[in-house]
Formats: structure tokens, sequence, C-alpha cells
């Protein structure tokens, strides 16, 4: 709560008085869904924490930031054959060195794109994608969603923490 121009925060332990006060939780809130049948198979996971656990697999990424190329080369090196929808006409947000080392790797044919694509369907051994012209189904032993979070806005609205832009009239 304010107190004149500080900040007091309170706890059950003590209360502190602040000039600013920086909340640190990292990248806290839910994966965002695809909102399509079979997301919820066991083989579907929105977070890889070893590409060397998977080998020999078909494998499909969603998403075309970072993490989605990291997992994508990661996996490929791994052994694996990936597959990448990406509903963009081209990666335009990863960091320069992941996409230098992504498009290598297509080079390669460790990964094959498919852009301008979304997924409309995850079955247990395969995805259906729309693409621009007709469904097109994909092999995928696993499937891997990278396709951002949300941010954890309950959590900052129970704090009372206003989000700048928000326009929800509890908030003011």
């Amino acid at each position: 709560r304010r107190k004149g121009d500080r900040l007091v925060l309170e706890s059950s332990q003590a209360e502190i008085t602040a000039l600013r006060v920086v909340l640190a939780i990292g990248k806290s809130g839910a994966s965002r869904r695809l909102g399509v049948p079979g997301e919820h198979l066991p083989h579907v996971f929105n977070r890889l924490f070893d590409p060397g656990e998977f080998q020999d697999l078909d494998i499909l990424v969603v998403g075309g930031g970072d993490t989605a190329l990291e997992a994508a080369t990661g996996l490929a090196e791994a052994g694996n054959r990936v597959t990448l929808s990406y509903r963009g006409e081209e990666m335009s947000r990863p960091k320069e060195e992941n996409l230098d080392r992504f498009e290598a790797m297509v080079k390669r044919g460790r990964i094959v794109p498919i852009y301008r694509s979304k997924v409309r369907e995850v079955r247990e051994k395969e995805t259906v994608l729309q693409t621009d012209h007709e469904p097109k189904v994909v092999k995928s032993d696993r499937v891997f969603t990278f396709i951002g979070r949300e941010p954890p806005l309950a959590f900052f609205k129970r704090s009372g923490i206003r989000m700048a832009g928000a326009k929800d009239r509890a908030w003011y």
C-alpha cells in the first residue's frame, strides 16, 4: 500500500517501507494453450529440459521465438527428425545466433519448417496442421509447444498492483 511517497509491504513477519519495489517473479504464469483437440495427450509438452532425452523420434515443435528455435535445433542435434510449425511467413523475433543455428539445421535437412501453419489437431502419432492451401498431416511422436505464457495478472490483481494499460474497472 502507499503511504505518502513510499510503498509499504506487509507480510506475516514484518512491514517494510521502500521508495521502489521490484517483483522478480520470473516467467510465471500458465503456458498458452493451442486450443485444439488432443493437446492434452501425454506426448504434448510445453517445456524441454534435455533434448538428449529424445532420440530417433519424429518431433513437432510449435512456435517461432527463441525457445522454439533452441528446442528445435537441440532436438535435431540429438538425432531426431524435427518439423517446426510457425504461423508467420518467416522468423522475425529470435536472436541472431538462434536464427543462424536454426537455418543451418534447415539447410542440412535436419529441420523442416512449415511456415504459415497452425495446429488443428494432435493425434497419437501425428498432428494435423492447417496451411494456406490444405491440411497437412505430420508425424509426431512428441509435440513441443512454445507459444508463450500468460502473464500472471491474477497475482498482480490480488496484490493490488495496477498494470499499465489495464482496462478492468476493478483495478482503479
